[in-house]
This record gives structure tokens, sequence and C-alpha cells, in this order.
């Protein structure tokens, strides 16, 4: 007899395995709220001196992520770029790729969060060195812009979010 007992059982069973692999990609989309209200801002950026033998500025960049969501989230990776007053001070990134999961940064429901990465800045022109040295008040008067994407994920599946920030 061709569908035998254990024949039914195996072709069940592959069914099973087939209809979850297909349908794998949809379960995993459902578990990432929208990301439509979740905020990337620029919330500060402090100024700890530079390296006089390569002309290098070293900052630290703090960003807030509001998560108006019921869902607990966390990022992996912020690619961004920077500039002062309209120039670009290059493109960084914060990566949590080799952390897992549960060490990566937590944007709790319904919560900010700040990330915070000391970066250095190479080459930077006498003009914005000189108001970096003068004093820390003259950091808020430099127009600060960050724009780039974060990796947002939640459970199973991640997702782009872009933002365009300015301090």
């Amino acid at each position: 007899m061709f569908l035998s007992r254990r024949r039914l059982i195996l072709f069940g069973i592959s069914g099973i395995v087939i209809i979850v692999i297909v349908l794998l990609p949809l379960i995993l989309t459902v578990t990432l709220p929208n990301l439509s209200g979740i905020k990337i801002t620029l919330q500060k950026i402090e100024y700890n001196g530079v390296i006089e033998k390569n002309n290098t500025a070293m900052l630290n960049v703090f960003f807030d992520i509001t998560n108006p969501t019921s869902q607990a989230l966390t990022t992996s990776q912020i690619d961004f770029k920077l500039y002062a007053n309209g120039k670009s001070l290059g493109d960084h990134v914060i990566q949590y790729a080799d952390i897992p999961l549960n060490g990566r940064p937590q944007i709790f429901a319904n919560g900010d969060s700040v990330i915070h990465q000391v970066i250095n800045i190479p080459n930077l022109d006498k003009n914005l060195i000189a108001d970096l040295n003068k004093n820390n008040q003259t950091i808020k008067n430099i127009n600060w812009k960050a724009e780039g994407s974060a990796i947002i994920e939640s459970g199973f599946s991640s997702a782009p979010k872009n933002f365009t920030s300015s301090w």
C-alpha cells in the first residue's frame, strides 16, 4: 500500500516543516512594533580635548531614543554622519552586533534610553578647534547635526529606523 501509516506521518511532518519555513519571515515581522513613533535625537555632545600630534578631537556623542510603544526594544547598530556648522565630521558607527541580545542597550516600553559613544574626529579645521578649546559653552554655540539609521530589534525581528536630529 502506497499511503501507509509511516508515509502519512512523514508527509504530514514534512508539510508542517515546509509551512513553518515559508511563513517564518511573516511570523518574525509580527513581533516588531510600528517604528514610526520611535524618535532618535541628538541629546548632547561633550568635548574631551584634542590630540595635538594628529589634530584629532575626541567627542562624546549622546543619542536619546524614545520608545512610545508597549514593547521593549534594543538596537544593534547606529550609523550616523555628524555635522558641525554644516561641515561633515565623517561617518561614525555605534555597534553592538557582537554583544548578545540581552547585553545590548535596552529601549524600554514607554520610555527613553540614552546611548553614548566616544568618537574621534581627525583633521579638524583650525576654527572649529579654536571654538571647541574656548570653553564648553561654545559647544552649544556650534550647530550640531546628526543623520543616519539605527537598526531597531525586538525578539526575532529587526528593521532600520532613519533619523535626522540637530542640537
